[in-house]
C-alpha cells in the first residue's frame, strides 16, 4: 500500500510540476517572494491565513515527496478514524463532525465545499506550527480547550487570533 502510495505521489509531482522543485525551496520561495512568478501569491496567501516566514519555509523545504506523504499517511489516518465511527454506529455526517472535532484539517481555505468560517481548511504550511503546538500542551490539555469550538480548525484560528500559537 505505502509502495503504491510513493508511485502515485511520484507520478502526481511530475505531473503538476512540482517534483524537482530544488533542496530549500522554501528558502528561495519565501526570499525571493517579491521576483519569482507564483511565489507572492503562496507566501501571501500563507501569511494572510496566520503562518509565518518560518512556517512557510518548513514546509515548502520538504521534498515533494515528503509533502504529499505527508497527506497520503494523513488521508489513510482520518480514512480509518472515520469508518471506526462509522462502524460504532454514526452517521457519515456525525462521522465526519467528529474527525473534524479531532484533528486538525488541512487544505485550500478558500474551498467552501465542506466547512466554512473558520473551520475552513488551515493552509499546510501552519501543520509544524500546530503539531508543535499539541504536543507541547498533550491531548487532554488540547481537548478540553477545544470545548466550545465546531471543529479543531476552529480552535486552531481562535489560538492564532490571540498571539498562541
Amino acid at each position: 500500500m505505502v509502495r503504491d502510495a510513493l508511485c502515485q505521489c511520484t507520478e502526481q509531482g511530475r505531473k503538476e510540476g512540482t517534483y524537482r522543485l530544488p533542496p530549500g525551496f522554501g528558502d528561495k520561495l519565501v526570499a525571493l517572494a517579491d521576483i519569482l512568478p507564483q511565489a507572492p501569491l503562496i507566501v501571501s496567501a500563507a501569511r494572510n491565513d496566520g503562518a509565518t516566514g518560518e512556517d512557510i519555509r518548513e514546509w515548502w523545504n520538504l521534498h515533494d515527496l515528503q509533502r504529499r506523504m505527508v497527506l497520503w499517511s494523513e488521508q489513510v489516518f482520518r480514512y480509518a478514524v472515520f469508518t471506526g465511527m462509522l462502524d460504532e454506529g454514526l452517521s457519515a455526517d456525525e462521522a465526519m463532525q467528529q474527525v473534524r472535532r479531532g484533528f486538525p484539517m488541512y487544505g485550500d481555505p478558500t474551498d467552501t465545499t465542506h466547512t466554512q468560517g473558520d473551520d475552513r481548511p488551515l493552509r499546510h504550511e501552519l501543520r509544524g506550527r500546530v503539531d508543535r503546538y499539541r504536543e507541547k500542551w498533550g491531548a487532554a490539555v488540547i481537548e478540553e480547550r477545544l470545548a466550545g469550538y465546531s471543529s479543531y480548525n476552529a480552535f486552531v484560528r481562535a489560538e492564532l487570533r490571540r498571539g498562541n500559537l
